[in-house]
């Protein structure tokens, strides 16, 4: 590899560009493996924590270059989109101690096969490793299967294979690996998948996520704008991590009245005295699963906002005993109408309501016999009034 000599002024200049002393991009330089490994050497990037190299054909060498550095300790962030890293450089990093705060590796385009995503998985030098992304490669169900068998990635939380040729049956083997209690995002578009095989992987992904967002004590856990929908449901309907949970927020997520069903026939939720599932599907026939659920007869705020519920569900809420615990109903910009939602206001399963607020009878009753009352107190003082003018038109007398 020839010597290249211009290294320094193009670290100056980078550092110019980003503003800060800890961020280069040399993706719209001229650069090569020669400038990869001058830069290797420099000792003006102890303090770099962001390196972008695109588009620039950078091969093994640049990959062995930076494994072997003295002065990229620092570094969290690594991308090298389309070059020609392949499954030999992928080796050199995996090989490599001198990167040990290296959190997201981002190799798209670098025509990385199985073999490259078994060094991966057998490295122990990725153990701080949060983002990995390796989409537009060949890994296959092969490098799936690898990876499904890693010990030291328990700190990764996205995974991106897109456009990888994995099928079905690679995502069911990665779905059932316990190596990723951390991981949340495993995105396999582009791929040969079915819905068996999205199913499998959003199984994983959710059982990931209430591990890492259940509160301590059990009893919270918000699961909200994730896209989530009924698959994910199922998942958290059999949970039975979930038997303390009171609150759970489902809010902005993409789940049918047969996602709610699911919810709703779960003994492992029957604790729940807070329900948030505004902006979803659900519809009517969800608001009637919750409505009829024998397990969420404890729900005291029930959030369904925005959920395409018309009068049919105002009626059935009406005319069920079983949330006579609620006190707080969010359910604003549905279908109903206001003669339905004035039926809220009058069923007598929810006297107990404090919202929505309501003018009920029973209060217009005490507020005339009020009124009846103060206007008998203004009579008899009336006529002592005139009592006693009387007696005093007679004294004078």
């Amino acid at each position: 590899v020839k010597k290249f000599y211009n290294i320094e002024g193009m670290i100056r200049n980078g550092f110019k560009l980003s503003r800060d002393y800890e961020t280069l991009d040399f993706s719209f330089a001229n650069f090569s493996d020669a400038a990869a490994e001058s830069l290797a050497k420099a000792r003006s990037i102890k303090q770099l924590r962001r390196l972008t190299i695109s588009g620039k054909k950078l091969t093994a060498l640049t990959a062995k270059a930076f494994g072997a550095s003295e002065t990229l300790g620092n570094l969290e962030s690594l991308k090298l989109y389309k070059n020609k890293i392949g499954d030999e450089g992928l080796k050199y990093f995996a090989e490599s101690s001198k990167l040990p705060n290296l959190k997201s590796l981002r190799l798209s385009w670098n025509n990385i096969g199985p073999q490259g995503a078994k060094y991966v998985a057998d490295s122990t030098n990725f153990q701080n490793l949060t983002t990995l992304v390796l989409s537009e490669n060949h890994i296959g169900d092969e490098g799936l299967g690898y990876f499904a068998e890693a010990k030291f990635l328990e700190n990764l939380e996205i995974l991106d294979l897109r456009n990888n040729k994995v099928t079905d049956q690679g995502a069911i083997t990665l779905s059932k690996s316990k190596n990723f209690p951390k991981l949340q995002l495993i995105d396999l578009t582009g791929n040969a998948l079915t819905a068996i095989g999205f199913d499998a992987l959003a199984e994983m992904k959710i059982f990931n996520l209430i591990r890492a967002r259940l509160s301590e004590d059990g009893t919270k856990l918000d699961l909200s704008n994730l896209k989530l929908g009924d698959v994910e449901c199922k998942c958290i309907a059999g949970c039975e991590d979930l038997k303390d949970l009171t609150h759970l927020y489902l809010e902005l997520n993409k789940i049918s009245e047969k996602g709610v069903g699911l919810l709703a026939s779960s003994e492992n939720l029957n604790n729940l005295t807070l329900l948030s599932l505004d902006r979803n599907v659900i519809g009517d026939a969800g608001f009637i699963h919750i409505i009829n659920s024998e397990n969420f007869s404890q729900l005291q705020v029930l959030m369904v906002e925005n959920n395409g519920i018309t009068d049919e569900g105002i009626e059935a809420i009406c005319e069920s005993e079983n949330l006579s615990n609620l006190l707080r109903l969010y359910i604003e910009e549905n279908n109903y109408t206001e003669e339905g939602f004035d039926l809220l206001g009058e069923a007598e399963h929810l006297m107990n309501l404090e919202y929505p607020e309501f003018d009920r009878e029973e209060e217009i009753e005490e507020e005339e016999e009020d009124e009846e009352e103060f206007e008998d107190v203004e009579d008899i003082e009336e006529i002592e009034e005139e009592e006693d003018l009387g007696e005093t038109e007679y004294e004078s007398q």
